[in-house]
């Protein structure tokens, strides 16, 4: 019997919430086919422009589920938008296929055109599913974006199928919903969608900053290994510095280039479940230990002591970025 992963995972909860009233439902048209996707959108109050938070909701979501976030843009009278993009990934359609890589664009372009927003300062946020989502955008969006924010993301659809299928998570069953042929997965299919194989957009992501976040318990407490986020790191790092988007030359490199996760270091992360030399390091990341940061560019990895979660006071992270940018 497969686990009801939603009734499981806290982060992929599919409960509906009651909204603050400064935030309203809006409906987009899609550039891509025309339909009508549905989004929660807030204008910040301000005569002064300010920052856009575009949230992507989780893998069995859509725009009306909770964003603890939502709380702390208010406070800080931010813009923000949680787009639907195709809401579940259990149809060919979802799953960051090229209707979700649109209507996050057309979001985006809603909220500048409806908003007041620096243009900036628009910084993309996605947790799980989300997670996935943003650093596909990273990947695909040919627009100037100032961050990207996955945290425990997949970046690996064909991998995650099958640790999902081996653990029993209805996830697996969601992902041959939308990419299953004749009861197979479609490995091509997989591989085209995953964040972790498409072309890096070096011109358009060399101001961008990159940051990934993963729960070092993540993947036995939770249901992405950390092995997603470690690998898309030196994926895009590797190629920043490498010029090469082959992860088994970068893993080679990785050998000598302590910007990098060798081996060695990832297999111990996955067997212990805590990083020795990080114990007592003093390194914390909103409260939790760190047990690895990585940093190349403006790429970073942070493996946080936690489990398939976004930390409270996430949007202090960015709020801290742009006041740093601000007083240069």
């Amino acid at each position: 019997m497969n686990v009801q992963a939603e009734e499981e995972f806290e982060w992929d909860s599919t409960e509906k919430v009651e909204w603050s009233e400064s935030f309203r439902t809006v409906d987009i048209p899609s550039t891509k086919d025309g339909s009508v996707q549905p989004a929660y959108f807030r204008k910040t109050t301000q005569s002064k422009p300010q920052p856009l938070i575009v949230s992507l909701h989780t893998w069995s979501g859509g725009y009306s589920q909770k964003d603890p976030m939502t709380v702390d843009v208010e406070a800080r009278d931010w813009n923000y938008i949680h787009p639907h993009f195709r809401g579940f990934n259990n149809k060919p359609e979802a799953i960051v296929s090229e209707f979700v890589l649109a209507d996050i664009n057309d979001a985006i372009d809603y909220a500048i055109e409806n908003g007041n927003v620096d243009p900036a300062e628009i910084h993309i946020v996605g947790v799980s599913g989300g997670g996935l989502a943003t650093l596909a955008a990273y990947m695909e969006l040919q627009r100037d974006i100032k961050s990207f924010n996955a945290w425990v993301p997949i970046s690996d659809l064909n991998a995650w199928y099958w640790e999902s299928r081996g653990r029993r998570f209805n996830y697996a069953d969601h992902i041959m919903a939308a990419i299953g042929r004749d009861g197979k997965i479609d490995t091509e299919e997989g591989r085209r969608r995953s964040p972790l194989f498409k072309a890096l957009p070096a011109q358009a992501r060399k101001n961008s900053i990159l940051r990934i976040y993963a729960g070092i318990h993540d993947g036995h407490l939770g249901c992405v290994p950390i092995s997603h986020s470690i690998n898309f790191y030196n994926r895009v790092a590797g190629e920043f510095k490498y010029g090469t988007d082959n992860l088994n030359e970068i893993y080679r490199h990785a050998e000598t280039d302590s910007s990098l996760v060798s081996k060695n270091e990832l297999l111990s992360l996955l067997e212990k479940r805590i990083n020795p030399d990080y114990i007592d390091s003093g390194l914390e990341l909103l409260g939790r230990a760190v047990h690895l940061t990585k940093k190349s560019g403006n790429i970073t990895l942070t493996i946080f002591e936690g489990e398939h979660e976004q930390l409270p006071g996430a949007l202090s992270l960015i709020a801290k970025l742009n006041a740093t940018n601000n007083q240069q």
